[in-house]
C-alpha cells in the first residue's frame, strides 16, 4: 500500500495539524505546491486539496484530478466552513470528498477507511496514563472537600471525539510545558445536587444559573489546580486559564486537534460524571 500522501497548498498550520494526524494511521505527509502536486501526482496514494476561504479554485481542483487519472489516487478537499461552501458551489456532487477543518480525528479516519482502507493501528491508541492519576485525585479531593460527597473512579478510555452528552461542562485550557484542557462533565441533577452542597443551599433549594456557572467553574479549577501541583517540574507542567462554562446538551468541551483525550469516568450518590483530559508536552 502507497502510505505517501500529499497536501497540496496547506497553509502551516493546517498542515501541521494534518501531518501529525496523518502519521497517527502511519502515513507520510509532504506538502506540494499546486504545480509540484501535478507533475508528482503518481507517487503518491492520496492528495489532499486544501480550498482557501475565498476565490476561484475549480480550475486548480480539476486540474488535479486530471493529473491524478493514469495513478488513480483519491483526491480530497480539506475547507473551512466558507470554503466548503465555495467548493460546493461549484462542484455540488463532491459532499464525500469533503473535510472540514478544524480536522477531527474521527472525520478523518472515517475518509481514510473509505478512500484508500487505512485503519489506525491499534498500538497508536495505547494507554501511556503517567499524568493521570493527579486529576483522579484532585476529583476526588476536590469533591469531597467542596461537597461532601465520595466518588470512585470507574473506567478510564481514550477517545478522539470531545462531544459529551453531560449537561453542563465546565472547561479549562493548560498551557505552559504541556498543553490542551481539562474537563468535567456533568448531569444538570448531579451538579445541582454538587452546586447546592457548595453552597451550603438548604434541602429542595435550587442553585440559580449563575451560581452553577460559578460553581462548575470553581469546581474546574479546584481539579486542574492539584493537578498543577502534583504535574509541577514534570514535562506535563502547565498553567491554568480562567474557566469556560458550557451548557446544554450535547455540546463538545474542546478541540483535541488530533489529539486522543483520556476519558475518566466516576460515579457519586448513583450518578456518573466524566473528567476529560488532553495534555501533551510541548515538542523542544
Amino acid at each position: 500500500m502507497n502510505r505517501e500522501v500529499a497536501l497540496v497548498g496547506f497553509p502551516r498550520l493546517q498542515e501541521q495539524i494534518a501531518t501529525r494526524m496523518l502519521a497517527e494511521h502511519e502515513l507520510n505527509a509532504t506538502h506540494l505546491t499546486q504545480e509540484e502536486a501535478e507533475k508528482q501526482v503518481s507517487k503518491y496514494g492520496l492528495l489532499f486539496f486544501f480550498w482557501p476561504d475565498s476565490g476561484e479554485h475549480k480550475h486548480h481542483f480539476k486540474a488535479l484530478q486530471s493529473s491524478s487519472n493514469g495513478s488513480s489516487p483519491p483526491v480530497l478537499i480539506v475547507a473551512s466552513a466558507a470554503g466548503k461552501r465555495s467548493a460546493m458551489s461549484v462542484l455540488p456532487d463532491i459532499q464525500d470528498s469533503i473535510l472540514s477543518t478544524p480536522l477531527q480525528p474521527h472525520d478523518l479516519s472515517a475518509k481514510l477507511s473509505h478512500f484508500i482502507k487505512v485503519e489506525k493501528p491499534a498500538a497508536s491508541v495505547a494507554l501511556n496514563a503517567d499524568f493521570i492519576n493527579p486529576f483522579v485525585e484532585g476529583t476526588v479531593a476536590t469533591l469531597k472537600q467542596m461537597a461532601e460527597m465520595v466518588c470512585v473512579r470507574t473506567n478510564l478510555s481514550l477517545s478522539e471525539d470531545a462531544k459529551t452528552s453531560g449537561d453542563i461542562s465546565g472547561t479549562i485550557g493548560l498551557s505552559g510545558e504541556a498543553e490542551g484542557f481539562v474537563s468535567v462533565s456533568f448531569r444538570l441533577d448531579l451538579a445541582q445536587k454538587i452546586v447546592g452542597k457548595m453552597l451550603m443551599l438548604e434541602d429542595g433549594e435550587a442553585a440559580s444559573e449563575d451560581d452553577m456557572r460559578d460553581g462548575v467553574g470553581e469546581f474546574m479549577n479546584m481539579v486542574a489546580g492539584y493537578a498543577k501541583a502534583q504535574l509541577a517540574n514534570t514535562e506535563h507542567s502547565f498553567m491554568l486559564s480562567i474557566p469556560n462554562v458550557i451548557s446544554g446538551g450535547p455540546h463538545s468541551v474542546g478541540q483535541p486537534r488530533g489529539l486522543s483525550l483520556f476519558v475518566i469516568d466516576f460515579e457519586t450518590d448513583g450518578s456518573e460524571f466524566h473528567v476529560i483530559v488532553c495534555l501533551v508536552p510541548k515538542k523542544k
